[in-house]
């Protein structure tokens, strides 16, 4: 058997022809089931598996490794070895349908979140913590997302 584009081995590729099927399921390892049936005309179905350590999955693996050791953007795609900080982006939004940006700072809030309702540090130290430019920039940040001041927030969980 030779070898594909993607660099599989013959003993991990294997190529089946079924002819005459009538119906096929697919099951995803998370559960989720895809069926299709054979239409009336015959028509010929085919399917390409994608091996899941595809260029998007290993740039997904990548960004969600170092995310939370860079300080900016810039960093991130230098750790992700990207040089040009537009080429980045484009796969970041293709990869995660947001901007890097707008993906690192819902990351950042939900981490502040978990502060604000788990620890006794002040919003003042954690909007430092989190390299806010102030602590109004963090509230106002905060209360957009949540609905609620990170005060208040911090008061009716401890209600």
């Amino acid at each position: 058997m030779a070898r594909n584009s993607n660099n599989m081995t013959p003993d991990s590729e294997r190529k089946y022809l079924l002819t005459d099927v009538q119906a096929c399921t697919f099951t995803f390892s998370d559960g989720l089931k895809s069926s299709f049936t054979a239409s009336p005309d015959n028509e010929i179905v085919m399917v390409k598996l994608i091996p899941r350590n595809s260029k998007l999955k290993i740039f997904e693996d990548k960004v969600l490794r170092n995310y939370s050791s860079v300080k900016n953007i810039t960093e991130l795609a230098a750790v992700c070895d990207y040089d040009c900080l537009r080429t980045f982006t484009r796969h970041f939004k293709k990869c995660f349908r947001d901007t890097p940006y707008q993906w690192l700072l819902e990351r950042k809030m939900e981490e502040v979140h978990s502060m604000v309702l788990s620890s006794d540090l002040s919003i003042t130290e954690i909007a430092q913590m989190y390299e806010f430019k102030s602590v109004s920039h963090l509230v106002n940040l905060f209360s957009k997302r949540f609905g609620i001041s990170p005060q208040r927030c911090r008061l009716s969980n401890a209600i």
